[in-house]
């Protein structure tokens, strides 16, 4: 993990988001930012799942969300 960015009211984290959030106390993010792969029918490079995989996939992030928002916090897909 790499602390990207600072400001008085908070940091900026570069990694991989599997493996950080179970790491943090819950309820404890105001903003989550992502832009995950779609889940298409054709393969593209950058790697997205296939759409009929895409939920049980994505499902972990969407519960570490849930976890460690706060009640007042942000998320932006």
């Amino acid at each position: 993990m790499k602390k990207y960015f600072k400001t008085e009211f908070g940091c900026i984290y570069h990694a991989d988001s599997l493996k950080y959030m179970p790491l943090l106390k819950g309820s404890e993010v105001n903003l989550i930012i992502t832009s995950p792969p779609f889940g298409l029918v054709r393969k593209k490079d950058y790697g997205n799942v296939d759409a009929n995989e895409y939920l049980d996939w994505f499902r972990p992030f969407a519960e570490q969300f849930s976890r460690i928002l706060r009640d007042d916090g942000s998320l932006v897909l």
